[in-house]
C-alpha cells in the first residue's frame, strides 16, 4: 500500500459510483452514495458526523461556492434571454443562413470555438443559445450536448487566454524544475495538445456523418425525426416550458441587440477582468436590466421575476455541483490519485512516458472529476521523469493536459459535463451515450501519436 493512501480501497467510492450510475441512470443519488462509502472508508463507525462536517466544510470551500455561483448567475441571463424574447430573434437571424440540421450543429461549433474563455461560459451559453435552433431542424438533445461538449475544454486549451490556461501558466510559473516563464511554457505545450486538436475534429467530422454512427446516435437520431428531441427518461416539461416561455414572450419583439449587447457585455467584462467570469456575468445581467427597461421589454417586475425564476432553474445544478464537490474531497483524503499515479510509475520508460501520462491524467480525470487538482499532483512527478529520460518537456506536458481535457469531457459527475446537459436539458448519462464512444476513439488515436512523437521529438 502507498503510504498516505487506502491502498486499492481508495478507488471504491469511484466504483460505487459508477456502477450505480450505470444500473440507477441518475447522477446525484449515486455521488451521495460514493461520498458515503468513501466515508465509512475514512471514518469508521463515526462516518456519518464526519461525513456531515465534510459537506459543510465543502460548501464553504471558495472554489465550490464559486462554481455554485456561476450557474446561478448564468441561471438569470438564460432566464433573461428567454423572457425577453432575444433568443428568437437570435434564431431568426441564424435560419436565414442554416437550413440544414448539419448546418446548425456547425453553428454550435462555430459559436463554442467563439466563447473560448471558459468551458462554464462555454457550456452553459452554447447549449441554452442553440438548443432552440437544433430543435427547428430536430436535432437530438443529447447530440447538441455532444457538440456543445466537444467544443468547451478542447478550445479553452488550445487558445491561450481562457481560464484553463491561466490555471495551467500559474502552475508551470510555480514549478522550479521549468526554466521558461508559464507563459512561454503553455504556448511551447500547445502543439503537443494532441487530445483536443484530435477531439475538435472528429466532432467536426460527426457534424457532417464522416464518421460510423454509434446504435444509440442512430435510434435517437430516428427518435428526433418523429418529433422527440428528448430520450427516454427525460422530463417532458423541459419541452413544454421552452413553448410556454415562447408564448409568453410573444408579445415582445425580438430585439437582436437584446441578445448581442449583453454577450459582448459579457465576454468583455470576463476579459477585462483578468478573466473573473463572475464579474463578466454579473455585467452582463447588469446590460439586460438596463438595456430591457430602455427599450421597454421588460418592466421592473419582469425583470426581478424572471431573475429569481433563473436561480430555481438552476437549484438541482447546484446540488449536483456539492455532491461532485464532496465527491472529490473524498478522494482526496483516500489518497485515490497518489495510488494509481504510484502504481503505474514503475511501468513508465521514455518512450512511453508522453502515452502513459495521457492515460494516467485520463483516469483520474474520468474517475475522480478533478482535472486541475490531477494535473497539479501529476506535474511534480513527470516533470522529473522528463529530464532524467530527456523527453521533451512540451510534449510531456502536452499529453497531461490532453488527459486533463479528455476527463472533462467524458467524466459523467463533472462539472462539464453537468453543466452541458443542464443548458442542453439532458440528463447526464444521456450525454455520456452520445460522447463517450467518440470520446475513447479521439484516445486512442491521441495515445498513438504520443507514441509516434515520442520517438521522434
Amino acid at each position: 500500500m502507498v503510504e498516505g493512501t487506502y491502498g486499492i480501497l481508495s478507488l471504491l467510492p469511484i466504483a460505487v459510483v459508477v456502477i450505480s450510475a450505470i444500473i440507477t441512470k441518475k447522477v446525484i443519488e449515486p455521488l451521495i452514495l460514493g461520498t458515503v462509502v468513501g466515508a465509512v472508508l475514512l471514518y469508521g463507525f463515526s462516518f456519518f458526523q464526519n461525513w456531515v462536517g465534510d459537506l459543510l466544510a465543502t460548501m464553504s470551500d471558495p472554489d465550490v461556492v464559486w462554481t455554485m455561483v456561476i450557474p446561478a448567475l448564468f441561471g438569470i441571463l438564460i432566464a433573461m434571454f428567454g423572457n425577453s424574447n432575444s433568443g428568437t430573434a437570435f434564431r431568426e437571424l441564424a435560419i436565414k443562413y442554416v437550413k440544414s440540421k448539419e448546418n446548425s450543429l456547425f453553428a454550435t461549433y462555430i459559436f463554442g470555438i467563439i466563447i473560448f474563455m471558459d468551458e462554464y461560459m462555454n457550456a452553459l451559453l452554447i447549449g441554452g443559445t442553440m438548443r432552440n435552433l437544433t430543435d427547428k431542424f430536430k436535432v437530438p438533445r443529447e447530440v447538441l450536448a455532444y457538440v456543445t461538449n466537444a467544443t468547451g475544454t478542447p478550445v479553452s486549451v488550445l487558445i491561450p487566454f481562457s481560464s484553463w490556461a491561466v490555471f495551467l501558466m500559474g502552475l508551470y510559473g510555480s514549478s522550479e524544475l521549468l526554466k521558461t516563464d508559464g507563459f512561454t511554457t503553455y504556448v511551447s505545450s500547445i502543439p503537443f495538445m494532441i487530445y483536443p486538436i484530435v477531439s475538435l475534429i472528429i466532432v467536426l467530422l460527426f457534424i457532417y456523418n464522416k464518421v460510423p454512427m454509434t446504435q444509440y446516435v442512430k435510434e435517437a437520431t430516428k427518435r428526433a425525426e418523429k418529433g422527440n428531441l428528448f430520450p427516454e427518461g427525460s422530463d417532458d416539461a423541459h419541452d413544454m416550458d421552452d413553448e410556454s416561455k415562447e408564448t409568453d414572450a410573444s408579445a415582445k419583439k425580438p430585439r437582436l441587440i437584446n441578445f448581442i449587447l449583453p454577450i459582448i457585455a459579457l465576454v468583455a467584462g470576463t476579459i477585462i477582468f483578468d478573466m473573473d467570469l463572475i464579474i463578466g456575468v454579473i455585467i452582463a445581467i447588469a446590460t439586460c436590466f438596463i438595456l430591457y427597461r430602455v427599450n421597454g421589454t421588460m418592466t421592473y417586475s419582469e425583470l426581478f421575476d424572471t431573475s429569481v425564476k433563473g436561480i430555481q432553474d438552476m437549484v438541482e445544478l447546484i446540488v449536483l455541483i456539492v455532491a461532485i464537490f464532496l465527491l472529490v474531497r473524498v478522494n482526496e483524503n483516500l489518497g485515490t490519485i497518489e495510488y494509481v499515479i504510484h502504481s503505474v510509475e514503475p511501468i513508465i520508460t521514455p518512450l512511453l512516458l508522453p502515452g502513459i501520462t495521457l492515460l494516467v491524467v485520463a483516469f483520474l480525470g474520468f474517475t475522480t472529476g478533478n482535472y486541475w487538482g490531477t494535473m497539479g499532483i501529476v506535474l511534480p512527478i513527470i516533470l522529473p521523469l522528463a529530464q532524467l529520460s530527456d523527453v521533451n518537456t512540451s510534449l510531456v506536458l502536452g499529453a497531461m493536459v490532453s488527459g486533463g481535457v479528455f476527463g472533462s469531457q467524458v467524466c459523467f459527475f463533472g462539472d462539464a459535463v453537468t453543466l452541458t446537459s443542464a443548458s442542453t436539458q439532458v440528463n447526464n448519462m444521456q450525454q455520456i451515450k452520445v460522447s463517450l464512444p467518440y470520446a475513447l476513439a479521439g484516445l486512442i488515436i491521441s495515445f498513438f501519436i504520443f507514441l509516434g512523437l515520442g520517438l521522434i521529438v
